[in-house]
C-alpha cells in the first residue's frame, strides 16, 4: 500500500485518489446533483492529492471541455467545472516545482 496522508477523517492513499478520479469522470457531463458535490468535494481535498492525481484531473475536466466545444454543446456546470480545472492547475504547478 502507498503512503497515507490523513485529511481530518479521510485516508488520501492512491486508491482512494484513483476513486477520485473516478467519481470525477461519473459526474463530468451529468445533469444531476453529482457535479455539484463532486466538484465541492474534490475542491476540499485539492491540497492533500498528488501532483499525479492533480495532472490526470485537470487534464481529463479540460478534455471535457474542449469535448464539447467540438460538439458546440454546453457542458453542464461549466464555469464550476472551469474554475475547479483552475484551482487543481494552481496547486499541481505547486506540487511539481
Amino acid at each position: 500500500m502507498s503512503a497515507v496522508t490523513v485529511h481530518g477523517w479521510i485516508a488520501v492513499t492512491q486508491d482512494f485518489e484513483l476513486m477520485m478520479i473516478s467519481a470525477l469522470r461519473y459526474a463530468i457531463g451529468r445533469y444531476t446533483y453529482m457535479p455539484g458535490i463532486t466538484i465541492d468535494y474534490i475542491r476540499y481535498l485539492i491540497p492533500q492529492l498528488s501532483a499525479k492525481t492533480l495532472f490526470v484531473m485537470k487534464r481529463d475536466i479540460d478534455e471535457e471541455i474542449e469535448r464539447y466545444q467540438r460538439m458546440e454543446r454546453e457542458l453542464y456546470m461549466a464555469k464550476e467545472w472551469q474554475k475547479l480545472a483552475e484551482e487543481i492547475g494552481i496547486e499541481y504547478e505547486k506540487k511539481r516545482r
